[in-house]
């Protein structure tokens, strides 16, 4: 999995989120957040890291609730 993360790869996908959340990049600022997170990036896919989906917020809160009523 580490041979597929790319510099464009992760440019393209930090453009995609800062679309989807209306916070405007220009190429250049989509380029230097890429380089900025792209060992960080490698080190997790070397390492075949997947955080679980109970780690996801909205869970939490769910099983928080649940907990707080027994």
């Amino acid at each position: 999995m580490s041979d597929q993360v790319t510099q464009e790869r992760v440019q393209a996908r930090i453009a995609i989120m800062s679309e989807a959340a209306r916070v405007p990049l220009d190429p250049e600022s989509c380029a230097r957040v890429a380089r900025a997170v792209l060992p960080t990036i490698k080190r997790f896919a070397a390492a075949d890291v997947a955080p679980g989906f109970e780690v996801e917020p909205s869970s939490f809160t769910a099983i928080a609730r649940t907990e707080i009523g027994k």
